[in-house]
Parts: structure tokens; sequence; C-alpha cells
């Protein structure tokens, strides 16, 4: 018979935050593609967001925002976005379990035909997960 392992570490619920799309806030630009033309509906599901959303608590979202950075140019600004998005995911899970979290993130080097793509790492304590995010 097989066993069951549990990790006690932070790396599953690192991931997960990550790694999930948050639902988009009325205020956050969609990529474009993404969104309808002016004067038509905007496509369902265009914000994404987990449905399990609506059974958590004062107003908690599950995931990042860093799927928002994936038609993003090259730039320091969208750097400290996919900064602010995984901060933004993963600041309650440093909260609850009372442990500094370490966010980077820094662009990979660009290569002959391949997209742009920016990597974000996130450390607590020995535990450290990493989110690759494609942009243009």
């Amino acid at each position: 018979m097989g066993r069951v392992s549990f990790d006690h570490t932070l790396a599953s619920p690192l991931l997960l935050a990550l790694s999930a799309d948050r639902r988009a806030a009325p205020d956050d630009g969609l990529p474009p593609l993404l969104t309808a033309p002016t004067g038509t509906v905007m496509p369902f599901g265009a914000k994404r967001g987990w449905v399990g959303d609506v059974l958590l608590t004062d107003g908690q979202r599950l995931g990042s925002k860093l799927w928002l950075l994936e038609r993003a140019k090259r730039s320091d600004a969208t750097r400290l976005d996919a900064e602010d998005y995984a901060h933004e995911a993963v600041a309650a899970i440093g909260a609850y379990h009372n442990v500094d979290l370490t966010i980077e993130a820094a662009w990979q080097p660009a290569t002959t035909g391949s997209k742009n793509a920016l990597t974000v790492r996130v450390s607590a304590g020995d535990s450290s997960v990493f989110q690759k995010v494609p942009t243009l």
C-alpha cells in the first residue's frame, strides 16, 4: 500500500498562490485581446479568477494577478508590477505562518526566437518557489 507524505514547508501554498489566477479588479487593465471592442459586452471569464473565492470571507481572493502581465512589454515597470502582484498573492500566507517572505522578479535573458519571460521567486525560510510569466 502507498503512503501519504505531508509537506510541512510553505512550498505548496506559495505555488498555489502564485500559479492560480486571481480575479482582476474593476480598475485593472486587462491585456489586449482579452477585452471586447468598445460598445460590446466583455467576454465571459475575461477577468478570470477562482470560482471558490465566493466561499472565502472578508473579500479574500486566491491567486495572483501575474496573468495580467502576459502581454506586457519588457521594462522595469513590468518587473515591479510582477513583484507587487506576487506580494499581494502571498502576503496572507506569510502573515498566517508568521514568516518573512522575500519576493524577487527578474527578466530571463532574451534568446533568439523565444518570448520574453519574467521569473518571479518567492522565498520563505528554506522554501523557495518560482513562477515563470511569459510576456511580449
